[in-house]
């Protein structure tokens, strides 16, 4: 089984690494923080506008993917899947093995060039899309060994 055996001396907990945040994707939005910067600098009007939202925008999505970065964790323990996300909100999402019915990859072109996608586990009564998860392919695949499907 992928993963590593955690030090929990009653359960049976195998905490999934390949479901972690891709660095790729922070830096990325740092990326275009910094190239809308001369638009600011540089512009009149309209553009200036326009470069204060995209400047906005790419420091609030950077804050939230390194909040990811610190909180995402997906393990499996007694045949439950268990995600858990977030800092001010935390998130734990238990799925049975068993109430698992499909479990899908979706990227964008940028995400694709740069190996971070979004993967969205659709159970019985609850669905969950962890973003931002590096080479999303593995982790699929991790998760579905894990569960034995």
């Amino acid at each position: 089984m992928s993963g590593q055996q955690n030090d929990l001396k009653y359960t049976s907990a195998v905490a999934l690494d390949e479901v972690s945040v891709a660095p790729s994707a922070f830096f990325g939005s740092l990326l275009i923080f910094f190239i809308s910067i001369p638009f600011v600098v540089f512009g009149s009007g309209f553009v200036v506008m326009i470069g204060a939202v995209i400047i906005v925008l790419s420091l609030v999505d950077a804050a939230n993917i390194a909040t990811l970065m610190l909180t995402t964790s997906c393990l499996v323990d007694n045949g439950t899947l268990v995600i858990k996300y977030g800092m001010a909100r935390r998130l734990n999402i238990s799925i049975p093995a068993t109430a698992v019915r499909d479990i899908k990859i979706k990227q964008t072109w940028i995400g694709t060039k740069f190996k971070y996608g979004s993967v969205i586990i659709v159970g019985d009564d609850v669905g969950v899309m962890v973003q931002y998860i590096k080479n999303p392919l593995a982790a699929m695949e991790a998760i579905n060994k894990s569960i034995g499907r």
